[in-house]
């Protein structure tokens, strides 16, 4: 029961972090972000964040999808 749950949660919170994602790639392509150096360092540690979540989150979505 509880692994269907988590299966049914996965789409949502995988599509909510690749939102993210392209949000922050959206401001980082606008020149006034670069404005503030603490927010290019604060992107980037989010953008390698989210994409070292994704993975792993894929992965999860294929198993419990298989079993």
């Amino acid at each position: 029961f509880k692994e269907s749950k988590e299966l049914e949660a996965l789409p949502a919170q995988i599509e909510s972090l690749e939102n993210e994602h392209s949000e922050l790639y959206k401001k980082m392509a606008e020149p006034a972000f670069y404005q503030d150096g603490k927010n290019i360092a604060d992107a980037k540690k989010r953008i390698s964040d989210i994409e070292g979540e994704l993975p792993a989150l894929y992965e999860r979505w294929e198993y419990l999808d298989s079993i």
